[in-house]
């Protein structure tokens, strides 16, 4: 091999590492390329002929054993698994998609959005405000386009970031966002501790401007004494209070939003908290994007084939996002879905939330259905607690207990692994079984 021909691994050929591969075989087409995967990969997503790939113990084998110049990780890969130690024992650089995308665009003006939940919503809201005030913005990351490739905007560039992204950015962004901070992602991490860790590296540069949501009691004890912090969620800023978006003591006229759910309305508010401190101070007065569009699998309206409301809140894998969706429907008769991965969640906030919710059945699915079924015995409530087997049966369940003025939500607070590949194709299936329904 030449000297300047580098020897680079993809590990992971899902979205980022098939974009990081295209990019770099584009910049560098002498580089030796080998593509490993942990499972085998399917014909519609197998490479070009050409290029070495390697998948399971054969690509395991090749990170303990080979040297490679560069590996680059996707994000589902943990940081933490021990090929990772052994790679860079050979000589390896592991780097991501995302620190070479921060390499390639060293002027551009980020907005990091992370968070535990409500990092989606907050950067397309962020995006959707930033151009209706026709500012060149880019929407980049985690909430669906690979950055790697992409140009940055020439204004700003908004990049979604997940726990996984941040354990290894090493670059700082202009401004991060971090929404709040809960229980999650704990086997890729290996504990709490390390997943929060890993999601504040995003604030650990002094010259990034902070934006955190002082509600949150992890977020504000880490960041208390913290220069060059903008907190929302305070009195004195953008915050949420009685169902009302507020700038200091003055309500902000939403009628111009069209999400549902004091939890959205946080979102907004942190939305605007980035907006205000470049220069759209009208947004203290009044929010007008009514052609803004919720995401897919989040608190995502359709009626089912009967013609009851349902509401796909697929992606709500942990019980505090459950919490603020059945919320969003508060006073409305609901029918929930509860259930999926074991995380070793905490469910007791969420639990005593529905003894007083319009929750009039909770329908429990394996696996951590099963837990929380143990954790209900005992105690009087004043709904139908009914495990059940598969999401075929919680629909059919569903529909005949929902009242005809009621809604069937799927909020599982728990991922969706083992029966489904992932929460977009839970909420898709739960969307077909739903229309099926006559």
């Amino acid at each position: 091999m030449s000297a300047d021909r580098r020897k680079i691994a993809i590990w992971g050929y899902g979205r980022e590492g098939q974009a990081a591969l295209a990019h770099l075989q584009m910049q560098r087409p002498t580089d030796d390329f080998t593509i490993l995967n942990d499972t085998p990969l399917d014909a519609a997503h197998a490479p070009a002929a050409g290029f070495r790939v390697l998948t399971g113990e054969d690509a395991s084998a090749a990170l303990r054993g080979e040297h490679f110049d560069i590996i680059i990780k996707s994000p589902g890969i943990s940081l933490y698994r021990p090929e990772v130690a052994a790679a860079r024992a050979n000589g390896a650089t592991i780097t991501s998609a995302t620190n070479l995308w921060f390499e390639e665009n060293p002027a551009a003006q980020t907005i990091a959005v992370t968070g535990t939940k409500g990092k989606s919503t907050t950067s397309r809201l962020l995006h959707h405000i930033l151009r209706k005030a026709g500012r060149d913005v880019a929407l980049l990351g985690n909430v669906g386009v690979a950055a790697l490739g992409q140009p940055a905007g020439s204004d700003h560039t908004v990049l979604e970031l997940s726990s996984y992204q941040i354990a290894d950015l090493a670059h700082a962004p202009s401004i991060a966002i971090i929404t709040n901070l809960y229980v999650d992602h704990v086997p890729w991490h290996g504990s709490i501790g390390q997943y929060h860790r890993d999601k504040l590296r995003l604030i650990e540069n002094p010259a990034t401007l902070a934006v955190l949501n002082y509600a949150n009691d992890g977020l504000r004890a880490y960041a208390k004494d913290r220069a060059n912090t903008l907190w929302y969620n305070r009195p004195d800023g953008f915050h949420v209070k009685d169902g009302k978006l507020y700038f200091g003591g003055t309500i902000v006229d939403t009628s111009g939003f069209p999400l549902r759910g004091n939890h959205n309305l946080e979102n907004l508010a942190a939305a605007c908290a980035v907006a205000d401190s470049l220069g759209l101070t009208p947004l203290r007065q009044r929010v007008d994007i009514p052609d803004f569009e919720q995401l897919r699998h989040r608190q995502e309206e359709f009626r089912a084939g009967n013609g009851v409301l349902c509401v796909n809140d697929s992606i709500s894998t942990v019980p505090e996002a459950t919490r603020v969706a059945l919320d969003a429907y508060a006073g409305i008769p609901c029918v929930l879905i509860l259930g999926g991965t074991d995380r070793g969640q905490d469910h007791a906030a969420l639990l005593d939330y529905l003894r007083t919710s319009s929750v009039v059945a909770v329908l429990l699915l394996p696996d951590t259905g099963r837990r929380i079924e143990d954790e209900m015995r005992g105690r009087d409530w004043p709904f139908a607690i009914v495990p059940v087997g598969d999401l075929a049966e919680a629909v059919r369940e569903a529909m005949a207990r929902v009242p005809k003025d009621g809604v069937v939500m799927l909020s599982p607070a728990a991922p969706s692994f083992g029966q489904f590949r992932d929460f977009e194709d839970r909420g898709d299936k739960f969307k077909e079984l739903a229309q099926q329904t006559r």
